[in-house]
């Protein structure tokens, strides 16, 4: 991952790398460009002042164009321009009236069109030094750059020599730009994919963690991590696979030790049974009889608690298929039957669906939460169960309109050996939630302001079972 994760930054690195020094190409090249064509122009145009008979320049003025000097000095111009490759090559005035141009067949004396724009580069060549003028585009719409150099007459500035050449290998560095920018925006847009496809792979793998981890905290311990790769997501799952494996060890010892010491209290308490039904038996009509009697009850009730212990602590594998929801809860009714009728509990019963768990299981979930909501309510209480048939699972909502549940207490009630009943280990919830758990489902206590608890139950189907 890490790797994936190098080149993608690497790559995206290279399209920055390339937008930016597409830009950056273009402006050091163009004036490293800009500096030798500038430098080959005042070469030449120093070259060109060197040779002319400034002498001779002077002498020219309006109306000269037909006169020997002109003639002669502008083929010495033209001479060179081929030698040297230029595109025009003037000899102005101080005030930028032209003496010769290459180029156009202009009157002597008309003022030069560049004068205005390039006044600051003919001022310094007029006061001796060697200048160029920025870029300008030409008649034929290209790109031209030009130098100036002084036309010296004993010593004296008369005048100056305008040179202009092509600058359209410039247009070579904007080609190289354009190049780079689009390269950049390909490896960009490459680089976008590649995230997309990387962060794909990265939040599926991290959700089937966090998924993992939820069912971990619900106390789903049987359903192992998948552990796939070698990265980091991937240690990091074969560590949480590591996790559920230690708590799965340790919650086995730990029952495996409740259920020894459930067995031990157990075995005593059979005695204590047999010895006070004998003595029950044996002094009838007198007062023993009575504390004998006592003696049994509560040893019974002991008897029933170990059972639970023994229960929870040793769960027993479920055997899922698939089953009528309705049938399971009117098993669970009947045997509770007499509690219900002593209560005067009234039932409300509302639809029907198949799951795929095991039966018995839950009919002891559905003894469990009844006897609760029973013990509960007050007299001609109501108990709800409603069954919702959806897409991809099936709902329990079972419900009691008893005193209901604190809300400070909603977190803590699928905890072992929480209770809030005088009597009791307080193992009946914590035993539903294995049991659902272990049947692949989940139970949640949705905390009810007004009176009553509600219970919502989640369990499994196959392939979509409708209703029957």
């Amino acid at each position: 991952m890490i790797r994936k994760r190098l080149v993608f930054l690497f790559t995206m690195q290279i399209a920055i790398v390339l937008l930016v020094s597409g830009f950056y190409l273009r402006y050091h090249l163009k004036n490293v460009l800009e500096k030798e064509l500038a430098a080959k122009l005042e070469a030449v145009a120093a070259s060109v002042s060197g040779q002319i008979d400034a002498s001779l320049v002077v002498l020219l003025g309006p109306g000269d164009e037909n006169t020997r000097i002109y003639r002669n000095l502008k083929q010495r111009l033209e001479r060179i321009l081929e030698k040297t490759d230029m595109a025009r090559i003037l000899l102005i005035t101080p005030s930028g009236g032209i003496w010769v141009d290459t180029q156009m067949q202009q009157p002597v004396g008309t003022l030069y069109s560049q004068y205005s724009i390039n006044l600051a580069e003919i001022s310094q060549a007029v006061n001796g030094q060697m200048s160029s003028s920025v870029l300008f585009k030409g008649y034929d719409n290209q790109l031209y750059k030009s130098a100036f150099a002084p036309i010296t007459l004993e010593d004296k500035i008369v005048g100056a020599v305008a040179v202009e050449g092509s600058a359209q290998s410039l247009k070579a560095v904007k080609n190289i730009q354009n190049d780079l920018i689009r390269i950049g925006i390909v490896s960009l847009i490459f680089s976008v994919f590649l995230a997309l496809i990387f962060s794909k792979k990265i939040t599926e793998s991290i959700s089937n963690l966090q998924k993992s981890a939820k069912r971990i905290g619900q106390g789903d311990l049987e359903t192992k991590i998948e552990v796939k790769g070698k990265d980091e997501i991937s240690y990091l799952a074969k560590a949480m696979e590591d996790m559920r494996r230690a708590i799965v060890q340790r919650d086995e010892q730990q029952m495996a030790m409740m259920a020894g010491v459930a067995h031990e209290i157990r075995n005593p308490l059979g005695g204590i049974e047999l010895f006070a039904g004998l003595l029950y038996d044996e002094f009838k009509n007198q007062p023993v009889q009575n504390h004998a009697e006592k003696i049994l009850k509560e040893t019974r009730n002991l008897k029933q608690l170990v059972q639970n212990f023994l229960d929870f602590a040793r769960p027993i594998k479920p055997n899922r298929r698939i089953c009528n929801v309705f049938n399971c809860w009117r098993e669970a009714k009947e045997l509770l039957g007499p509690e219900f009728e002593k209560r005067q509990v009234r039932i409300v019963e509302e639809g029907d669906a198949q799951v795929f768990v095991d039966p018995q299981h839950l009919k002891q979930v559905f003894m469990n939460l009844a006897l609760n909501a029973a013990q509960a309510v007050k007299k001609k209480g109501v108990i709800k169960i409603i069954i919702s048939d959806n897409s991809d699972n099936v709902q329990i909502c079972f419900s009691d309109n008893g005193p209901g549940i604190a809300e400070q207490d909603v977190e803590r009630v699928f905890e072992p050996f929480f209770s809030n009943k005088e009597k009791g280990l307080g193992l009946g919830l914590p035993m539903v939630k294995s049991l659902i758990t272990q049947n692949s489902g989940n139970i949640e206590l949705v905390f009810n302001e007004s009176n009553g608890a509600v219970f919502l139950i989640t369990l499994p189907k196959i392939n979509g079972v409708s209703n029957l």
